[in-house]
């Protein structure tokens, strides 16, 4: 198990560095958001994260994206990412109601 765990973790670092090589930040978080509005769930972060993001907003960001757009977009960047071992694992763990 701990040897797929660290297969795993090296394709993954493997395949960010090639695939975000020529990428910048912005064109991924900051640039298009798919929230126009405030979403009506609440979420706490711890505030080293939020000061972090606030910045990244602000400075690379200039501003023109709110802080839970810019958590959104990095949400579903990382739910696409991971998606793959996400759903194996969940199924691994997860029993057949019936």
């Amino acid at each position: 198990m701990k040897k797929q765990k660290n297969q795993v973790e090296v394709t993954v670092k493997l395949h960010q560095q090639v695939a975000y090589e020529n990428v910048k930040y912005e064109s991924l978080f900051l640039s298009d958001s798919f929230m126009d509005k405030r979403g009506d769930k609440s979420i706490y972060v711890s505030g080293e994260h939020h000061t972090r993001l606030s910045r990244i907003a602000n400075v690379i960001g200039e501003d023109k994206i709110p802080l839970y757009a810019l958590l959104d977009n990095i949400l579903r960047h990382h739910f696409a990412l991971f998606a793959e071992i996400l759903v194996k694992e969940f199924n691994d763990k997860s029993k057949p109601l019936f």
